[in-house]
């Protein structure tokens, strides 16, 4: 199986239908070969509490693999996140970049980087702009 479609069909069990049971069907915890972190570590259990804390605030997820790019046993891709959230039903849009390692078809490595500035922003839970407030020597809180 391809990767891109290994990856597909992890963001559509996982934080689509989210079965957080499956999450531990992806990935390879006794791989310890050379990682590009030595110290990051993929620890499935920490996934599943992320993709938790995500889901208590948006419902409705659906994951678009906008571009991947192969080379041998790694992945890269851009991800688009759409999703409402709960408390209004608003639409929220985020993105996702990750890169990872297979080892057949099992992740063993993942350094991923979600844009979680802006997505906390459109929950609420950030002030609106706060990038710009940032960059503009602003303090939140």
């Amino acid at each position: 199986m391809k990767k891109r479609d290994l990856l597909a069909r992890y963001y559509k069990e996982v934080w689509e239908d989210g079965d957080l049971e499956k999450i531990d069907n992806y990935f390879n915890l006794q791989c310890d070969t050379q990682r590009l972190l030595p110290d990051r570590k993929i620890e499935p259990d920490e996934i599943r509490e992320w993709v938790s804390i995500i889901r208590s605030f948006v419902t409705n997820i659906k994951v678009e693999l906008v571009n991947t790019i192969e080379d041998g046993d790694w992945i890269s891709a851009f991800l688009v996140v759409r999703c409402n959230r709960i408390d209004t039903g608003a639409d929220v849009t985020a993105h996702q970049q990750i890169m990872l390692r297979f080892s057949g078809d099992l992740k063993v490595e993942s350094y991923p980087q979600f844009d979680f500035l802006r997505f906390f922003e459109q929950i609420g839970q950030l002030p609106e702009n706060t990038y710009a407030l940032l960059m503009g020597g602003n303090r939140l809180g």
